[in-house]
């Protein structure tokens, strides 16, 4: 009711204009409280008789007054509702943008769209100054075209071939989208335009390839879709917003089981970037993959670690290894391994190198390799469950060998004896702990105390000044570990701490013996396993 009342009230030839004390208005809306008055304004615009220009006008200072910050589709859907109350609206609008007004022009595409005048979009496309010829590009992509689908993709394909890298890189992204939005795949001539745009690796082009992806898959043919895939992963690792979008997209081709295609990109992302792109801008991706299936993942580690740099291995690492896990992050199936013995030991010490800090996450591919592998490198891959990981580890590792050996896993025999062995080097080493000879002293353990104290100190002091939360979240008070105390003001200058009682949890995690007993020879090894090249044939 309040909208209806404020668009009487306006709509009265009595009425002062729209935009009377319009600047000092909107020098009191600041942050969230510019966003509710544009809410308040896209439900009265499309109620108002006023005239073109002052409405525009009026639109046009709020989309300079909001800035980037500012949802302008709002804005310009608003406007679009507006001129399609009446009939005669769109074509003011239009006579408007021919006769050089600026203002028309921003909202283009938007009033062609909404009204879907194909018709007055092709004249546009075809015959209209450069701006205009853009906005009614990027609209007869938008629009339901219905019969003269044909004759949009003739002008749009003109288009393409345009010497203009604006106007070419607009209308192949228009003639993909009105193919998508049929539901089938854009004439081949599109693909051939597509290559020639990818072909200069520009941010614009690498975006449109994403977007492409990302938004209109479905009027892709597989060609432009290998097209798009080689574009992105020559992306600036500096450039997020291309690089979230390659993300939904990977995302996307995970569900569309085109998990081969999303591991090979994200390999040479990793690698061709040095490093600087990581799984951690790929959450949504990694995520889809786990969510595939252990075995999927799995699939995708074994490509990784085989045919990534370094940097993709790292990046693995990172992300599959974890502190306190009961169970593997992933399985291997037997179609990921490799056909060839060497190949097989090779990924077996790459995952060993780069997993060592989670013994689960390393014995997997052993296992795996033990089970579906060449048994002429059985030994071998023993051999490594052993030394370095058996040596290592007890606990988890331990009792997830034993679970392994008690449910019938392949070379059961063999995991039983590095059990035992692993049992009496534990028995040998009883004892050694009480060997003063091997304890520092009580001057170092104090100063490595007093140093261990004063980084912390050093760190939380950092972390609190630059910190984005020291403002916004009060603070808390940890009494002996068991309960907290929150500050709560009372508006009166008054303040009283409330208590809340603290649960406990906990995590364990289990140092590497070998970091201890022989630390520079435990370094040496993964280091060679890490960085050793793949056998050349």
């Amino acid at each position: 009711m309040l909208i209806e009342t404020l668009a009487t009230i306006l709509n009265d030839t009595d009425a002062p204009p729209i935009d009377h004390y319009a600047e000092d208005a909107l020098a009191e809306l600041e942050g969230r409280r510019f966003f509710l008055f544009q809410h308040v304004l896209c439900d009265l615009i499309p109620l108002l008789n006023l005239d073109q220009e002052v409405l525009l006008a009026f639109i046009t200072r709020l989309l300079d007054t909001g800035g980037n910050d500012l949802d302008s589709g709002a804005l310009n859907t608003a406007f679009g509702e507006w001129t399609k109350k009446d009939p005669t609206r769109p074509f003011k609008v239009y006579e408007a943008v021919r006769a050089g007004d600026s203002l028309a022009l921003r909202q283009l595409f938007t009033v062609l769209r909404m009204n879907a005048d194909a018709e007055v979009g092709l004249i546009f496309a075809q015959d209209h100054e450069r701006e205009a010829k853009l906005a009614a590009t990027s609209a007869l992509g938008a629009m339901e075209l219905g019969e003269r689908y044909g004759e949009v993709l003739d002008t749009l394909l003109q288009g393409a071939s345009s010497d203009d890298g604006d106007i070419a890189l607009r209308s192949v992204e228009a003639g993909y989208r009105a193919a998508a939005k049929r539901k089938v795949y854009a004439p081949a001539s599109f693909d051939e335009q597509l290559a020639r745009i990818l072909q200069t690796r520009s941010p614009t082009a690498i975006h449109l390839a994403a977007d492409l992806l990302w938004l209109h898959r479905e009027g892709l043919s597989e060609s432009a879709i290998d097209l798009c895939l080689d574009a992105v992963a020559d992306v600036d690792p500096d450039n997020i917003v291309t690089i979230s979008h390659i993300d939904h997209t990977t995302y996307q081709l995970v569900g569309a089981e085109r998990v081969e295609k999303v591991v090979y990109l994200l390999s040479e992302l990793f690698d061709r970037s040095q490093g600087r792109i990581t799984l951690d801008a790929f959450q949504s991706t990694y995520h889809a993959l786990k969510q595939a299936g252990a075995d999927v993942l799995g699939s995708a580690v074994v490509y990784w670690l085989l045919n990534g740099d370094v940097y993709t291995r790292k990046c693995v690492a990172n992300e599959v290894c974890s502190v306190g896990s009961d169970d593997p992050p992933f399985s291997i199936p037997a179609s990921s391994l490799p056909t060839e013995p060497s190949d097989q030991l090779f990924l077996c010490r790459k995952a060993v190198g780069w997993f060592f800090i989670d013994p689960l996450a390393a014995v997997v591919i052993p296992l795996a390799v033990l089970r579906d592998g060449s048994p002429d490198i059985a030994s071998d891959v023993l051999s490594l469950i052993y030394d370095p990981l058996l040596l290592s580890y007890g606990g988890k590792l331990k009792d997830y060998l034993e679970r392994y050996v008690g449910g019938g896993g392949a070379n059961g025999s063999g995991i039983t004896e590095l059990l035992a062995r692993k049992a009496a080097f534990k028995d040998a080493m009883e004892g050694i702990e009480r060997l003063v000879e091997l304890h520092p002293s009580e001057m170092q353990r104090e100063a490595e105390r007093v140093q261990w104290n004063e980084k912390m100190e050093r760190g939380m002091e950092q972390g609190r000044r630059k910190s984005i939360f020291e403002d916004i979240f009060t603070k808390q008070y940890i009494l002996y570990g068991r309960s907290s105390l929150t500050p709560i003001h009372t508006g009166e200058g008054a303040t009283h701490l409330t208590e809340i009682e603290m649960k406990s949890f906990s995590i364990s995690s289990e140092l590497p013996l070998l970091n201890i007993v022989d630390p520079v020879g435990l370094d040496h090894m993964l280091v060679h396993f890490k960085l050793e090249p793949r056998e050349q044939r």
